[in-house]
């Protein structure tokens, strides 16, 4: 393997030959290869997830399911990722990110095609449960991207890698309603049969995205964790000693609540609603999905307003009664909007020189 300093890569890279930029419609070795294909796996694994959601109101009729063998199926469809991530995070520490990618994307594709077999209620929470762990390919998405990118963009990288795998929970819920159709009418099936052969697809997802993150991707900048281990470039720790030190941080619990107060709901709602909407009268399944769709879509096209009034200044006087602001109680807060200035993107580093560094006592909303 040739030395770094030798090396030569299609993006700007740093001492570490960590990529300083990202070009989004590259497929360049390693960077943006590894970007693209951590993204895509995350994405794979929330549609099969979440497969069975827009569905409920089939599946539901076909293996008798209570309202509680419902409810039961979706805890467990999230509770499945809970060990898994920790898992994830440890086997990216300790094997590469590639390897812990690419093995729950082809462990998990066999789960996704038994869901053509269920047929009761206990497999039905059981397979949604096991199709859980893939949820876990989120950590080795962040994982990935961030030995890959400088930390000067590594925000926007995440948050792209990120914000498109889980874009899957709204990819799911269009794409599984039109392939029940297209089974049940094109294919002249019945409902019962056609939503089994469904699972089909999300399956194969699995096995496609799993061999081409082992066959194209790439643990680190400069080779394979396996190779560089060869070279003594990386140290070796135990099982328990990385996973020891991840339980016995304080900030994995701080990070453990923000998580899941946040990212859990979504989780749920993934869940219920298009059966929610699919109960309500004068609606029918297809509509209720897009109806569904349009936050998981919509963030991802839709960015922060420009309009330069909704500044930091503003956003921490708006804490404040406009009596408050005129007796001045709120200018100690806004030392915190000079310190999130630094915070910016490049888009707005222009507005950063302009505007007056004396002006946030005098502001007036």
């Amino acid at each position: 393997m040739p030395s770094s300093d030798t090396r030569t890569f299609a993006l700007p890279v740093d001492s570490e030959n960590k990529a300083t930029e990202m070009k989004i419609f590259s497929v360049a070795q390693p960077h943006m290869r590894a970007f693209h294909l951590s993204w895509l796996s995350f994405c794979t694994c929330v549609i099969s997830t979440f497969a069975a959601a827009p569905l409920v109101p089939i599946i539901r009729d076909n293996l008798n399911l209570t309202r509680s063998d419902i409810s039961n199926a979706g805890i467990a469809s999230v509770s499945g990722s809970i060990l898994s991530r920790l898992v994830m995070g440890v086997l990216c520490d300790l094997i590469g990110p590639r390897y812990g990618c690419a093995v729950i994307n082809l462990l998990t594709a066999p789960v996704v095609f038994s869901f053509s077999l269920v047929a009761d209620a206990g497999g039905y929470v059981a397979v949604r449960f096991m199709i859980g762990f893939s949820l876990a390919t989120f950590v080795s998405c962040q994982y990935w991207t961030s030995v890959m990118f400088n930390g000067k963009i590594i925000g926007v990288v995440n948050g792209l890698s990120a914000g498109w795998g889980d874009l899957g929970g709204g990819v799911t819920q269009l794409l599984m309603p039109v392939l029940f159709h297209f089974i049940n009418q094109m294919l002249k099936t019945t409902a019962f049969t056609a939503w089994r052969i469904a699972f089909f697809v999300p399956g194969w997802f699995h096995l496609i995205v799993g061999a081409l993150v082992l066959v194209y991707g790439q643990d680190l900048p400069d080779g394979n964790f396996a190779e560089i281990r060869k070279d003594g470039q990386t140290s070796k720790d135990k099982f328990s000693k990385v996973y020891g030190n991840a339980v016995r941080n304080y900030r994995t619990w701080v990070f453990v609540l923000i998580y899941g107060y946040s990212m859990g709901l979504q989780l749920c709602l993934n869940n219920v609603i298009s059966e929610y909407f699919y109960d309500r009268p004068s609606q029918f399944s297809t509509l209720s999905n897009i109806v569904n769709d349009v936050p998981q879509w919509g963030s991802m096209f839709l960015p922060a307003t420009k309009n330069e009034k909704y500044n930091e200044e503003y956003y921490y006087s708006m804490e404040y009664s406009e009596e408050e602001r005129e007796m001045g109680l709120h200018v100690g807060s806004m030392k915190f909007a000079e310190n999130s200035r630094a915070e910016r993107g490049r888009r707005l580093v222009a507005a950063i020189s302009e505007t007056p560094s004396n002006t946030t006592s005098q502001l007036q909303v």
